[in-house]
């Protein structure tokens, strides 16, 4: 019911007010109607949720699950499976509770979730998940995202620019229908893609005349809410910086306008993301240089073929929604493709002179983006060296080319319609691109009705175009890009949210009665999907892990990557001193030190005799190694039941007599009472973090790394109250 509720209701007082109000984008609304229905029919009709739940179907233990359908998923929204959703749960549980999402307990044991940067604690678009669930609200999203992006884009061109009905709605179905948009659909980045019309919206209204001078600080607290949020920081820099930069090149004369904005934007966006920052800032991604380098590596001459055949033919490497897409460059699915219609449409008419500004910051904005996602050379160097550019994954700016082209292709088809038409040979021009494109792209084994479909479209365009039938135009880009988004968001049988093979189902009655953590070795149950089935995991893929943690998985033997989630080993002492109980392998496999209780076809279940309370004392500290494989060889010697690993000079200890009562614990601040007849180490399996501060009796106290990358206090003599709290705004400081 809450889908109907958050969707169609609203849908509905919105054509109801369109139709009494403002006829025109009452008509445009009825073609984004279209849109919305082609891509999300199915899930409004059935209820089901858009869940490529069917991305973890070949990893152990799911290899012999029976699904409840058979529907193929879309690869580029498997992060939604695997990363978004499960923090998205986690986060909504807490929000529902009344607290702040600090920090996700049983992930990675206990790594920030505020400061994870996509969140999205401060998007009030967030709300349906937070209300509703993951799942639910993701699909609530999809359709709002559609809608926002095509409005958006619509009024932009009716309302601010000017440009007649049939070019506005042209452009607004375009967008909303955007091989782009609609591959990106259920991940946080299509929100950001969404709101670009409404950005440059916003900074044009800026730059008017008479424009109020409070207009600059508005419009940069808004760009600085959009890239603060945490949607999706790095596409909405992006945005941003779009959106900016083209009032400048608009209005060039009122550049203080925009440097005023931007600094604005810089402040709030800054003040809104800084916990991110501070997570930045120690993470692996900076400290441990486990980024990427494949994200921004020069691509060679084929791959280059492909991306640009993409951008022309977006389903020339084949279609997401049916498994047979084979993308040419990460993060650009579909590339940036804007299909046939409206390549044909860019040189039908010339560009009137007061929309001559705006093409020229459409065309760079296209040119950018082809220039970071092709990575031409030479111009590829000179914008790399910009350093904001330089440190972003530049494939992202691929948005800017979709964007770009369906602006031009606005201002074109306005030109046009105004009677200002280019020579028959200049006008047929791109439709002969689009034909020569679609046959160089076409693999005649893979559904040839793909390509064939851009190319009429194209051939429509160009119909359109000699008998001058403009207002047909919307109909041909919305009927070509809503059958080319036909299937590439399938719906999820509700069945299948949460598939439980026997297996995770005996590892969920074991950890109910002993409360350990678990970890999976070799690929065995995805971390994150542990976490939907009530289990706490070790393990924590995210691009931001602390640079601690991160250390600590690669001493299990987890691949130096940025997101990790891996580890092949689990070495029982260092497994047991983090609470880590219960372990899962492949068939197969064999643990040291563990002991085997449960075994089928999906995998094994360990048990660790030897785990340990996540908060306990001990009375001898051992000083950690600076290398990895001196770190790997001591903790095979360290007794963890009375000593724990010190990053730094180990404290020398002397307790020999202890006792520890835990007062109070939340997944951001624990209350303990020690005593102890010497100094000891409080050493607690939660995760450290930028921002957690130890107070003893109310004093502050240094926090150490304790085995690895959990939390130890060194306590003097006596009966003492020691409290550890989680403040993501106090992030200042070197990793200890």
């Amino acid at each position: 019911m809450s889908l109907y509720i958050w969707t169609l209701l609203p849908l509905v007082v919105l054509h109801v007010w369109f139709w009494r109000r403002h006829p025109q984008t009452f008509k445009f609304q009825m073609l984004l109607d279209v849109v919305l229905l082609v891509v999300m029919g199915q899930a409004l009709v059935t209820g089901a949720d858009l869940n490529p739940v069917r991305c973890i179907e070949n990893d152990p233990p799911f290899e012999h699950f029976e699904w409840s359908t058979r529907t193929a998923y879309q690869p580029t929204q498997s992060d939604v499976t695997l990363y978004f959703h499960p923090w998205w749960e986690i986060a909504g549980r807490q929000i529902r509770q009344g607290e702040l999402p600090l920090i996700a307990p049983g992930f990675g044991a206990g790594l920030p979730l505020f400061a994870n940067g996509q969140i999205a604690v401060w998007a009030p678009m967030m709300v349906p998940v937070w209300l509703h669930g993951a799942e639910r609200g993701t699909t609530i999203m999809a359709a709002w995202k559609l809608e926002v992006a095509g409005l958006g884009a619509f009024l932009l061109m009716l309302r601010a620019w000017k440009l007649r009905f049939t070019a506005a709605a042209a452009a607004g179905v375009a967008w909303a229908a955007s091989p782009y948009l609609v591959a990106w659909l259920l991940v946080p980045l299509a929100w950001v893609s969404a709101l670009l019309p409404w950005a440059w919206w916003a900074t044009w209204w800026m730059m008017r005349s008479r424009a109020p001078r409070w207009s600059v600080i508005v419009v940069g607290a808004a760009l600085g809410w959009l890239m603060g949020c945490g949607l999706h920081p790095e596409t909405a820099v992006i945005v941003g910086g779009s959106a900016l930069a083209a009032a400048i090149v608009m209005q060039p004369r009122r550049w203080w306008r925009v440097a005023v904005a931007g600094v604005v934007a810089g402040v709030v966006a800054m003040a809104l993301a800084w916990p991110t920052l501070g997570y930045i800032q120690a993470s692996s991604r900076v400290l441990l240089n486990t980024g990427d380098p494949s994200d921004n590596d020069p691509i060679d001459w084929s791959t280059r073929k492909d991306v640009v055949r993409q951008i022309v033919v977006p389903a020339s490497m084949g279609h997401p929604g049916r498994g047979d897409w084979r993308p040419a460059y990460p993060h650009a699915p579909g590339a940036a493709g804007v299909g046939g219609a409206i390549i044909a449409l860019l040189a039908v008419g010339g560009i009137l002179g007061d929309h001559r500004r705006i093409a020229l910051a459409a065309g760079l904005a296209a040119a950018v983006g082809v220039i970071l996602l092709v990575r031409v050379p030479l111009f590829d160097t000179i914008l790399m060296s910009i350093p904001p550019i330089g440190h972003m994954t530049v494939p992202r700016f691929g948005v800017l080319i979709p964007w770009g082209l369906v602006v031009l292709a606005a201002l074109s088809l306005e030109g046009a319609i105004a009677g200002r038409t280019r020579p028959v040979p200049v006008r047929f021009a791109p439709s002969v691109v689009v034909f020569l494109c679609a046959l160089w792209a076409t693999p005649w084994v893979l559904r040839p009705i793909d390509f064939a479909l851009v190319a009429l479209s194209a051939a429509a365009a160009a119909a359109i175009a000699l008998l001058r039938r403009w207002k047909l135009a919307p109909a041909i880009v919305v009927g070509e890009l809503a059958l080319l988004a036909v299937g590439i968001n399938p719906p999820a049988d509700p069945g299948d949210r949460t598939p439980s093979p026997e297996i995770v189902r005996r590892l969920q009655d074991v950890a109910s009665t002993h409360a350990p953590s678990i970890t999976g070795v070799k690929r065995a149950l995805h971390s994150n999907h542990a976490l939907p089935d009530g289990l706490r995991d070790q393990r924590a893929p995210d691009p931001l892990r602390p640079a601690p943690y991160a250390r600590l998985m690669r001493v299990l033997g987890e691949p130096p990557v940025i997101v990790g989630g891996t580890p092949k080993r689990a070495p029982a002492g260092l497994s047991g001193a983090w609470g880590v109980g219960l372990a899962l392998t492949p068939p197969g496999e064999v643990l040291e030190g563990w002991e085997r209780i449960y075994a089928d076809s999906d995998g094994v279940i360990w048990s660790n005799p030897g785990f340990l309370p996540e908060i306990r004392l001990v009375g001898q500290a051992v000083a950690e190694p600076d290398d990895f494989d001196g770190l790997r060889e001591i903790v095979e010697t360290v007794d963890f039941n009375v000593q724990a690993l010190v990053r730094g000079e180990a404290p020398q200890l002397d307790a020999v007599s202890m006792s520890l009562t835990v007062v109070r614990r939340s997944p951001a601040s624990i209350e303990t009472a020690v005593d102890c007849d010497g100094e000891c180490l409080l050493v607690v399996a939660q995760s450290w973090a930028p921002g957690w501060i130890a107070t003893i009796d109310g004093a502050e106290s240094p926090v150490v790394l304790a085995n690895v990358a959990g939390l130890g206090v060194v306590v003097p003599p006596g009966r003492h109250t020691v409290e550890l709290e989680y403040h993501p705004w106090r992030w200042w400081g070197e990793v200890p």
